[in-house]
């Protein structure tokens, strides 16, 4: 499975400079995908452009050589996007009542990714009532329970404890086996730790400068990584 970016061109209506121009790169999965750079480089813009949410004035983004189809794409931004009158298990079966699924299989599907993200005890349970870390592991069973190949997360241990950052980070490292999965992040250490394919994106107009091999080996790279930081 392999996400094309081919020649993505970007920029906000009220902003003179590219965030993208040009811009070419291709994600291979299943696999998880670890995007760092500086704030304002357009780490979350790319999610948006990937996931539908915004379009670009140029270029394509396809998968497998074809537009990607309804459902294949899941993105789960920073604050979660939960609605807060509805109940775990209505949250995460809610996208596929939309996309029209029957009755017995969407409660298969619901049940099937809430037990995997160990929010199954939650279903009865509104938002308010989660931690931050629940409301995290609930959003990534609404993206498991539409099957969707791709995945995208938005700072996904952002605002979490210790413990509910390590178990997360399991939790992705599992769905990757299966999956295509982006994650953004500003916790540079975490990523360079847990793994997965990182790839440093930097500059105005936004490149990718490097991409390696997280884990262990990596952190002989943090001082090359923080210095991308410091470019403009």
């Amino acid at each position: 499975m392999k996400l094309y970016i081919e020649d993505l061109t970007f920029k906000y209506r009220w902003d003179d400079t590219y965030i993208f121009d040009s811009f070419n790169h291709v994600f291979e999965g299943p696999r998880l995908h670890i995007i760092l750079g500086p704030n304002g480089v357009g780490k979350t813009t790319l999610l948006k452009l990937v996931a539908g949410v915004l379009n670009p004035l140029r270029g394509s983004i396809s998968l497998e050589g074809g537009l990607p189809g309804r459902g294949d794409v899941s993105y789960v931004p920073q604050d979660n996007e939960l609605l807060p009158w509805l109940s775990v298990y209505a949250n995460v079966e809610l996208p596929l009542r939309i996309a029209g699924v029957n009755g017995n299989e969407r409660r298969l599907r619901v049940l099937e990714a809430l037990k995997s993200m160990e929010v199954l005890g939650y279903a009865n349970r509104y938002p308010k009532h989660l931690s931050g870390g629940e409301r995290k592991r609930v959003a990534l069973a609404r993206a498991l329970a539409s099957n969707s190949k791709i995945v995208l997360l938005d700072e996904p241990t952002a605002n979490l404890d210790p413990g509910s950052r390590e178990l997360l980070w399991s939790y992705l490292k599992s769905l990757a086996r299966s999956r295509l999965i982006l994650v953004v992040t500003h916790n540079v250490g975490e990523a360079l730790l847990k793994g997965g394919l990182i790839h440093i994106l930097t500059g105005r107009p936004a490149r990718v400068v490097e991409v390696f091999e997280g884990g262990e080996e990596a952190w002989s790279r943090l001082r090359r990584v923080m210095g991308y930081y410091k470019i403009s």
